[in-house]
């Protein structure tokens, strides 16, 4: 089960299949912002290759060192960060092709 700070809770069910050999969330780093760009911000990104924005979002397009032929080296293993064990942590989060699947439960203290 995935708890957030803001109480929303997912239970995430289904195991990765690096997207059948494409590891589509392992080919960049998406950020959330505090807040959408500015008009600079969003001309400085745009004269960037490789780096898109939505809204709040940031993406920077760069695989990771540890993929190889669409899988992950370091699955399994203890060198594996967190964040990869932990990914996706909410919907938004699923990319087309994802094997895991995330049910949002209800809140804590909060009947339905």
């Amino acid at each position: 089960m995935i708890t957030h700070a803001d109480g929303r809770r997912y239970l995430r069910t289904g195991e990765c299949d690096g997207c059948k050999g494409e590891a589509q969330c392992c080919t960049f780093i998406q950020l959330t912002l505090a807040r959408s760009l500015s008009e600079d911000e969003a001309a400085w990104v745009n004269l960037h290759p490789g780096v898109s924005a939505e809204g709040d979002q940031i993406r920077i397009e760069s695989a990771c060192s540890a993929l190889e032929d669409g899988r992950c080296t370091l699955f399994g293993q203890p060198e594996r960060p967190a964040m990869c064990v932990r990914y996706p942590e909410q919907p938004n989060q699923l990319l087309p092709g994802c094997s895991y699947k995330l049910v949002e439960l209800p809140r804590e203290g909060v009947r339905s």
